[in-house]
């Protein structure tokens, strides 16, 4: 089987992989990771072949005719049209596919892990979990706060920002309404309390804040961060609360509750650069 066609092949199988994993409820992207572990061993292997093959027809080119006659004679423009080009084609398409099945490799891992977090540099970042299509939805601002959600009544996922203004909101099942609070120059954070009913809130200046339910104690734990951001999430294994924390960065981040059996998700801004 030649080179070109396996390309298509493996190119082909990629874009069946990318199609479901776009498609794929993000509780079961692990189905995926096998195939695109199998599909990137395959790929990675085939550019490595077609590095060396590529490679040695330029070496072999460049030895048989020297600068001047690669620049004037037709003979040496013919032998790298016939042997040289039409590799470096092939070496730079599979190239190609190999860095999209990598990226698709890693964007499934990370999607299949119980925990992801991503963080902005000078600004917030929040993420989504819509329990409709399975799929998370990401968001960035700069220099302000932002946060979402899903509104379990309507469907609909809501945004809000705010320029140099930390964000949040917290649905309340009790209202069946979202509750949402902006703190100017500061950052600030809601939680449900599901023991007392209530949505219990916190703000601080010039820090990032975030807030944990812990269904051990009934209680929510707090913490903040000076000019940076701070999440957390309740891990069922060791039975705590495990926080990240991030200086001039904000945090989003997006885990599996067993107890909840869905994502929960949680943000908290990271701008305070200008004072």
């Amino acid at each position: 089987m030649s080179s070109e066609s396996t390309i298509d092949i493996q190119h082909d199988a990629y874009q069946e992989l990318y199609s479901q994993h776009h498609t794929t409820r993000r509780e079961h992207q692990g189905t995926l990771i096998e195939s695109l572990q199998h599909l990137n061993t395959d790929v990675q292997h085939a550019l490595s072949k077609d590095k060396y093959e590529f490679e040695n027809a330029k070496e072999t080119y460049h030895q048989q005719y020297n600068i001047l006659k690669r620049t004037f004679t037709h003979a040496a423009s013919e032998h790298e049209a016939q042997s040289v080009l039409p590799l470096k084609q092939i070496y730079h398409r599979r190239k190609d596919l190999a860095e999209k099945v990598l990226e698709l490799l890693n964007e499934t891992t990370l999607e299949a892990a119980p925990v992801e977090m991503r963080t902005y540099w000078n600004g917030s970042i929040a993420v989504v979990y819509n329990p409709i299509t399975g799929r998370a939805e990401w968001k960035q601002y700069w220099h302000g706060g932002i946060h979402g959600l899903c509104n379990p009544i309507t469907g609909i996922i809501e945004w809000e920002q705010a320029f140099h203004t930390g964000v949040y909101g917290v649905f309340n099942p009790q209202l069946k309404t979202i509750e949402w609070k902006k703190n100017f120059n500061g950052g600030i954070h809601g939680v449900y309390n599901p023991w007392t009913g209530i949505v219990e809130w916190k703000s601080e200046f010039h820090a990032g804040v975030g807030g944990v339910y812990n269904p051990l104690t009934k209680q929510v734990e707090w913490k903040t961060c000076w000019h940076g951001g701070v999440v957390g999430y309740f891990d069922y294994e060791t039975q705590n609360v495990k926080w990240t924390e991030k200086w001039r960065h904000g945090i989003a981040l997006i885990s599996w509750d067993t107890d909840a059996n869905t994502y929960l998700t949680t943000a908290s801004c990271g701008w305070y650069d200008n004072d």
